[in-house]
């Protein structure tokens, strides 16, 4: 399996999360949340996923700490299935993003914003009316109306900013997401990372055991 972790909400500047995911504004490409993965079509990766969930015996950091949005997964399509953007979309860029989700991903959106520590609170927004969505996060609110997202429609949701953030966070989450260290200053910047870098070590773990 092919695993990418991306930022989302604006929180990386050196790597955006519709970069780090090769998500597109006119990709087609289909995206399964993970609760939704048996309805892939493909029976080898549907089983080779949730082998792996069900051996896994130890929880994943980074969820317990709240930073995790969201998880897809993209199916296996073979180069004579692969269906490219339409002439009036095509571009390099979403050609190139539709073919890499061909291959087959796990993507997982992190929520680094409380791990940043230059930030500045905002006044909490005010309450939404009951005919309103509830839900503030973007891709969540993508679920309450799908199964499957496109990828053009996670590009928008991934780029947008949930609409009852109180946290403006510096977009410095590159080096956060990954716990980045070369001394004492970065360490403690870099330090709320390590929950994300802990479930990749642990997801990599339990894939290897399954070779």
């Amino acid at each position: 399996r092919r695993i990418a972790y991306a930022n989302a909400f604006g929180t990386d500047f050196v790597v955006p999360g519709t970069t780090a995911a090769f998500l597109d504004k006119d990709s087609e490409s289909l995206h399964y949340f993970d609760e939704y993965v048996e309805e892939f079509g493909d029976q080898v990766l549907v089983d080779s996923i949730r082998k792996g969930i069900d051996k896994a015996e130890i929880g994943c950091p980074a969820s317990e700490r709240g930073l995790v949005v969201a998880t897809f997964h993209t199916p296996r399509v073979s180069v004579g299935e692969l269906k490219q953007p339409s002439s009036k979309r095509a571009n390099d860029l979403s050609v190139m993003a539709t073919s890499l989700d061909s291959l087959g991903w796990k993507k997982v959106f992190i929520d680094i914003r409380k791990e940043i520590p230059l930030g500045v609170s905002l006044p909490a927004l005010p309450i939404r009316s009951a005919s309103e969505p509830t839900l503030s996060c973007p891709i969540q609110q993508l679920k309450t109306t799908s199964r499957v997202v496109e990828s053009r429609r996670l590009a928008s949701a991934i780029a947008s900013n949930p609409s009852k953030s109180t946290i403006l966070s510096l977009p410095v989450g590159h080096n956060t997401i990954c716990a980045y260290s070369r001394g004492p200053v970065s360490t403690a910047m870099n330090t709320g990372g390590r929950f994300v870098m802990d479930s990749l070590a642990i997801e990599l773990t339990n894939e290897i055991s399954l070779w």
